[in-house]
């Protein structure tokens, strides 16, 4: 939810396009994703025309195949009319058809009661909660970590903050919503937009509406769908011992531009554990970036926020998740993009990398065979 509302916010400020009311925008947004958890098998693929009801959900928990995905989004000001239509022809490499039909949310023209976030947890459920940030590459915890925040030493502008943080993660009414804009989005229930693991980003995707004007943008063949992240360590038939140092190592992923790796870990109800591969300790730093254009990857690159394209491993320090009840790592990589510089939607594609991954714990059993 958060994730496509960033989006739109960082192609608004990213084209200097505020000022502009009636300026649209396309994002043609390709990720590969992956989801492994620590000592458990992997689930297989199921055969074709086999449908097992919440399955997305067993194969988060389970782990599998790398997945590729790809998310079309439209935003235009105000509320298109009954009979607005948008669709794109996409590239017969995509394997999607000649056809993406996109469907049209309009947000409510009147607030309803429930569509706004609540409020979230009050003051007295965050008495004594803490947060330990670590960051760096490196065997042991370096001098300076971690840096320590305290609920209670927390000014009150920082407080409403994470109240805030807190109330959009949780609440959101849409993550389509956007007050007086229209959002057209693929892919849909009719068009579920299963993407092939041999199919091709590359080639002209032309959008046609009747309400907010039409465009198309090429991929070149430098803008595809990354490699997926595969770790070669730590090894995955066994929960990760957290007591170690974890020393996280993958294959190459040509062609990324930018890295990050992170993991979260909750000690008990009231001490969250962050480690960021950042090498300099920034407020953004366990940010999700959502679809970042190639110029603040690169940005974030020079500035050792993200680690260069071509890094293969990094080390997360011994011991500052050992007594966690449970750790999870996530990883993002960062490739070409191409836009427009100028259109009605003014168009954009992006390409990334993610992969997340249940590293183990105090809380999680191990149901790996016997480690080599």
């Amino acid at each position: 939810m958060k994730t496509a509302l960033l989006v739109l916010m960082l192609l608004l400020v990213a084209t200097g396009a505020l000022a502009a009311d009636n300026q649209a925008y396309l994002a043609i947004l390709a990720e590969t994703t992956a989801h492994k958890t620590a000592g458990m098998p992997a689930m297989p693929e199921m055969p074709a025309g086999v449908n097992i009801p919440n399955l997305p959900n067993l194969r988060a928990m389970m782990g599998g195949a790398p997945q590729r995905l790809l998310n079309v989004r439209l935003w235009s000001p105000g509320i298109a009319p009954a009979d607005a239509f948008a669709y794109i022809v996409p590239p017969a490499g995509l394997k999607q058809g000649d056809r993406l039909n996109l469907e049209i949310y309009r947000p409510p023209t009147e607030t309803v009661e429930g569509g706004q976030p609540g409020p979230g947890p009050g003051a007295e459920a965050a008495q004594g909660f803490t947060i330990k940030i670590y960051w760096g590459s490196s065997e042991t915890v370096r001098p300076g970590q971690p840096k320590i925040i305290r609920w209670e030493g927390m000014t009150p502008e920082q407080k409403a903050t994470m109240q805030k943080q807190a109330n959009e993660a949780r609440g959101q009414s849409s993550y389509f919503y956007r007050e007086n804009w229209t959002t057209a989005y693929w892919p849909t229930k009719t068009q579920p937009g299963k993407i092939a693991p041999d199919a091709s980003l590359v080639g002209n995707y032309a959008l046609t509406t009747n309400y907010t004007g039409s465009v198309s943008i090429d991929a070149p063949s430098t803008v595809n769908f990354l490699a997926p992240f595969e770790l070669t360590s730590p090894k995955l038939d066994r929960v990760v011992p957290l007591a170690d140092p974890i020393r996280l190592v993958w294959k190459p992923i040509p062609t990324a531009l930018g890295l990050h790796a992170a993991i979260f870990g909750m000690e008990g109800k009231n001490t969250l554990i962050l480690w960021s591969s950042s090498e300099v300790e920034t407020e953004g730093m366990m940010t999700d970036w959502g679809y970042l254009e190639m110029a603040k990857v690169l940005e974030l690159v020079k500035s050792t926020v993200m680690m260069k394209g071509d890094r293969t491993s990094a080390t997360v320090p011994v011991g500052i998740f050992q007594n966690c009840d449970m750790a999870s790592l996530s990883m993002v990589g960062y490739g070409p993009g191409t836009a427009l510089d100028q259109g009605q939607p003014l168009p954009r594609i992006q390409t990334k990398t993610t992969l997340t991954v249940m590293l183990g714990g105090k809380s999680m059993p191990d149901m790996g065979g016997p480690s080599e």
